[in-house]
């Protein structure tokens, strides 16, 4: 397995000393940037979202949702862009597009500059606190529009 970068390494010291069992972390081997991909889900309104927080050398970190899978129709198109957009205007912290598969995804993307990510649990934990109270409260009005 490829060597996790400080900043990684930071992260995974504060979900073990903090006992957190729910991500598997995965570096990627022969990557430039030396991206770990720590998997989870968040739970919201029943449903479990996957969840990835990716770690690399750069100064940025990212959250990544994947809200709906596949959920981008030619029927629905045009009122999810729609959405995506009122939610990208009204939200600082995320962003809402729809990758090459047509599922709606999350990112939340966050400046890390500390090559020895001092403190990246606590950022990257209090992050998951607002991403969670936005799922709780758009969730189902983004999955009406989707339907």
């Amino acid at each position: 397995m490829a060597e996790m970068t400080k900043k990684a390494q930071a992260f995974q010291d504060f979900l073990d000393e903090k006992n957190i069992k729910a991500f598997a972390a995965e570096t990627i081997e022969n990557d430039p940037e030396k991206t770990t991909v720590f998997r989870s889900h968040v739970e919201v309104d029943g449903q479990q979202l996957p969840l990835l927080v990716l770690l690399d050398r750069s100064i940025f970190s990212m959250i990544r949702v994947q809200v709906s899978p596949k959920c981008k129709t030619k029927e629905n198109e045009l009122a999810v862009l729609k959405l995506a957009n009122e939610q990208n205007l009204k939200y600082k912290p995320f962003k809402l597009y729809f990758d090459g598969e047509g599922s709606l995804i999350l990112d939340i993307c966050l400046l890390t500059p500390d090559d020895e990510g001092k403190d990246i649990g606590d950022i990257i934990y209090g992050m998951f606190n607002v991403l969670i109270q936005f799922l709780n409260e758009n969730y189902r009005s983004i999955m009406k529009t989707i339907w």
